[in-house]
């Protein structure tokens, strides 16, 4: 092989190596706000569209930014193994995710916490984990999720008037 293509080969290898590499700032912080917490609930119920209440056994907090969290609950379905999950996704306008999270994976780090809801979703799945229709997602108006002594609550207003809400403690 000429030395000359052996040369640019070589210093392309090193460079697209070294681009695989996290780089220091705001990709490498410790600390962003991305990723999830999962926990099972000693008591949770919610209410979706259909405006019955539903067991939950499981509350995620998935963070997807600094300002954005999404609480999801997840129930049993209406037969075995399925699963119901209904979805508030806030934006927090005072102070930040109740989130601490690294490579992923996320505690939860506050006490308190309060945020507004801005979307509510809804999904079901059958026991092999599949959807069983199309996810439905809708604008909140007056939501809010708040976090205290262990306690999550999370109520949206929909434009045609169904409230949605949940409560879950852990």
């Amino acid at each position: 092989m000429d030395r000359s293509l052996a040369l640019h080969l070589s210093t392309l290898l090193l460079l697209s190596s070294a681009m695989s590499f996290p780089l220091r700032g705001a990709a490498a912080d410790p600390n962003l706000k991305i990723g999830r917490y999962e926990t099972n609930t000693k008591e949770c119920s919610f209410t979706g569209s259909k405006q019955e209440s539903s067991a939950c056994i499981t509350l995620q907090l998935k963070g997807r930014s600094a300002s954005v969290v999404a609480v999801r609950l997840i129930g049993h379905g209406s037969t075995k193994n399925s699963r119901r999950q209904l979805t508030f996704v806030t934006l927090t306008t005072q102070g930040e995710s109740p989130l601490k999270c690294s490579a992923g994976t996320c505690r939860l780090e506050a006490q308190s916490w309060q945020s507004a809801v801005s979307s509510v979703a809804e999904a079901s799945f059958n026991s092999n984990g599949i959807a069983t229709g199309l996810p439905k997602a809708w604008a909140a108006n007056n939501g809010e999720c708040s976090l205290k002594d262990r306690v999550l609550r999370c109520s949206a207003l929909h434009i045609n008037g169904e409230i949605y809400k949940a409560e879950a403690h852990f």
